[in-house]
């Protein structure tokens, strides 16, 4: 009897075997086409490539011994135009030597959906809305995740503007973005990139101010040589955490009677431990509990950070320093009647609604911090700003700002 054929394996087949992963190489080819030379991705993430019409000007400040090739745009989506709890995003990128890359979100945001874990102790711990089931460990089955690396080879620059992440009431995210650059280049040869990183407080149409359980980014700049060797350039980290984990780990062990001023704690166990740590503030009855990062990020409805570097984020760089550094400074007034007035020009730098500051740090970096009383406003001001420099329009296009 004839034995079956074995079946041949589809050419199409994904080379991704892990959810939510995603693959893309930017390559230079002659004389100076930029083509994707690698792109996957598989559910629930989605990366969509486009190559638009924009053509940099040929005496480009970036790249002064050649023209500077065409930017291409990539777009990063999700199914739903949000993370679920247990999301795990995982992209790397990859720009060779003079390839520019556009990276934003056209979705309005990035959504990170709210948590209803159904644990009852005998069921597994199933959360309403996900795509498998998930581990009964909490701390690990409610957070959505989001890993972005990106190589950044030489004469090579990234323009990473995407809309703010907004995390929904009782909402775990963590997000860690690595940005590796070519450690041998020199001048202006370097790697540029210019990443923006911010947050809102939520849906404020649903009354929503910070009442996620936590939100956390950081964002690295390495350096790495030909022989595989790294160092670490910038490291830049923002927490905004309700600390109701902590909480709960500082609650008084069971069995333990403690008496201070007019107030007696008890419970049923351990009755050996006479000196227990102070118990944190609590809100007295009827009252709502403390929102901490409401309190801590109070005026501001949206936060974020801009990292700048390199010979084609240069300008861009100085010119946030300079504005920064107009900024009237307490003292610094002569308020004397014979005193020629001082009064700066209007400009979007002196927008009231906006705190911010910009410094020059380690290696060449330029780093803006901003919070502002809400999304519209620090769109409306950072994007005002890029504009008015012009650098980036005139090297990547007026569609590298689609999100401001």
């Amino acid at each position: 009897m004839r034995k079956p054929a074995m079946p041949i394996p589809s050419p199409f087949q994904s080379s991704i075997a892990k959810p939510g992963q995603g693959k893309v190489v930017l390559s230079l080819l002659p004389p100076n086409n930029p083509t994707l030379t690698t792109l996957t991705y598989k559910y629930p993430l989605k990366l969509v490539p486009r190559t638009g019409g924009f053509v940099p000007s040929p005496d480009s400040s970036a790249l002064s011994d050649t023209c500077p090739s065409n930017p291409v745009h990539l777009y990063l989506l999700t199914y739903g135009g949000g993370l679920l709890p247990g999301d795990h995003i995982e992209v790397s990128i990859t720009l060779e030597p003079r390839t520019r890359m556009v990276v934003t979100t056209p979705q309005g945001s990035t959504k990170i959906f709210k948590t209803t874990p159904n644990n009852n102790g005998t069921s597994p711990n199933v959360i309403k809305g996900h795509r498998d089931q998930m581990p009964a460990n909490k701390s690990l089955s409610d957070m959505s995740q989001q890993t972005l690396d990106v190589n950044i080879g030489r004469q090579a620059a990234l323009c990473y503007l995407p809309d703010p992440s907004v995390p929904f009431k009782h909402s775990r995210y963590a997000q860690v973005q690595t940005f590796t650059v070519d450690a041998t280049a020199k001048g202006a040869e370097r790697s540029s990139l210019c990443v923006l990183d911010w947050v809102t407080q939520g849906r404020t149409s649903r009354g929503e101010d910070w009442d996620f359980h936590f939100w956390r980014g950081r964002n690295e700049v390495w350096a790495e040589d030909d022989k595989g060797k790294r160092r670490l350039l910038l490291r830049d980290s923002v927490i905004l955490d309700d600390e109701s984990e902590d909480l709960q780990d500082t609650s008084i062990p069971d069995g333990l009677e403690v008496e201070k001023k007019d107030k007696t704690y008890s419970n049923t166990t351990h009755a050996g431990l006479e000196n227990p740590v102070d118990l944190p503030p609590q809100a007295p009855v009827g009252l709502t509990p403390l929102n901490i990062i409401a309190e801590r990020t109070r005026p501001h409805g949206v936060v974020g950070t801009l990292i700048l570097s390199g010979p084609v984020f240069e300008a861009l760089g100085s010119f946030m320093l300079k504005q920064f550094q107009s900024q009237p400074r307490i003292g610094s007034r002569n308020w004397s009647d014979h005193a020629p007035s001082s009064v700066p020009e209007p400009s979007l730098s002196f927008k009231g609604n906006v705190t911010w500051t910009a410094a020059r740090v380690r290696a060449g970096f330029v780093l803006v911090k901003f919070g502002a009383k809400d999304f519209e406003t620090a769109k409306h001001w950072l994007g005002g700003l890029i504009r008015e420099e012009g650098s980036v329009i005139r090297e990547f296009g007026e569609e590298a700002l689609c999100c401001l």
